[in-house]
């Protein structure tokens, strides 16, 4: 069933031999109120957007006291939106609630659609460069490829369960999945074709794609935590840690392919050697003083190699940001 188009006017501590203390806290800055259940930086690092109950979706500039953009989802009736993503060339910005999504112009602020979803409830949402493809999981385990501007649409069957996480290439062209069903599986948005089917042992919780290609990440309930070469998917390296039934919210690649830095639901961030799997340093995001949940969990991260800092949205609404040098930790 075609999508309905509406116009819308609004706009057990590790201990790594060589492993670093935790860096040095830079900035700290409130960008929910009342704390968010989705988040997501850009792959630079200059933008976080976060979903509120209260003020919608907010666009916050890096260092920036207020957001640029203050956008309502749906202006008809409050939608808790379940996921938002920001296009790699920082173009173009998506968020859902379980029956609708919508995209948003980075630079103008403009509203590009929104759009209902015929059947199903959806889990995930990402999307490519200059909002060429949107990709949606939903909770029975489809996959829907969709290009906005020409309405064509691909649907995907390649799960049997719920799709817990997703990521997608900046071109479009490649999507990776991970599912209840215990895979991961990586696709071709052009034809629907597999490209790699990875079965792992427990319910896969994360994913992520290099933006380059290079290499794969997959990690699923039961502690197996995998970094995979492209095109030919083998194993590069497994993550090394002591944790039991280690659970990651969060994962990333940096543009180098040197890293991978991933958070957690326990407020824990990490960053890993990718030929190795070795932690070169953890250390936890912070609290809000004087509210609850006593935890938070780390919604996405970003590791900017350029300037030697982490930077971190969490579900306490705080973005948090780090300086750290982990070069002589690969050594």
């Amino acid at each position: 069933m075609p999508f309905l188009k509406l116009c819308v006017a609004f706009s057990l501590l590790v201990v790594v031999a060589g492993c670093q203390p935790s860096p040095e806290k830079v900035n700290k800055k409130i960008h929910a109120e009342n704390g968010t259940y989705a988040a997501d930086i850009s792959d630079d690092g200059s933008l976080s957007l976060v979903s509120t109950d209260d003020a919608g979706l907010l666009l916050w500039p890096r260092y920036a006291n207020s957001p640029k953009y203050q956008w309502q989802h749906n202006e008809n009736e409050v939608s808790q939106i379940i996921d938002v993503d920001i296009s790699a060339d920082g173009a173009v910005a998506v968020a859902a609630s379980r029956k609708e999504f919508s995209m948003w112009d980075i630079n103008s602020g403009e509203n590009l659609g929104f759009w209902k979803i015929g059947s199903g409830r959806i889990q995930k949402l990402v999307v490519s460069k200059k909002g060429g493809t949107v990709v949606l999981a939903k909770r029975n385990g489809t996959q829907v490829a969709f290009n906005p501007a020409s309405g064509r649409r691909i649907e995907f069957y390649g799960h049997t369960e719920n799709i817990n996480a997703l990521d997608i290439s900046p071109n479009g062209f490649y999507v990776l999945s991970g599912s209840n069903d215990h895979s991961a599986i990586l696709w071709d948005t052009r034809s629907g074709q597999i490209v790699h089917r990875w079965p792992l042992e427990g319910r896969i919780t994360q994913v992520a794609l290099h933006p380059d290609g290079h290499f794969a990440f997959t990690a699923d309930a039961t502690d197996n935590a995998i970094i995979r070469s492209l095109p030919d998917g083998e194993t590069v390296s497994n993550l090394k840690f002591m944790e039991r039934h280690k659970i990651f919210s969060a994962a990333r690649f940096s543009l180098s392919a040197d890293y991978l830095i991933t958070g957690s639901p326990s407020r824990k961030i990490a960053i890993w050697d990718t030929s190795t799997g070795k932690q070169l340093s953890n250390w936890r995001v912070d609290l809000r003083e004087g509210r609850r949940p006593s935890n938070a969990s780390v919604l996405s991260v970003v590791f900017d190699e350029q300037q030697q800092m982490v930077i971190s949205e969490s579900s306490a609404g705080l973005a948090e940001r780090w300086n750290i040098d982990v070069t002589g930790s690969k050594e």
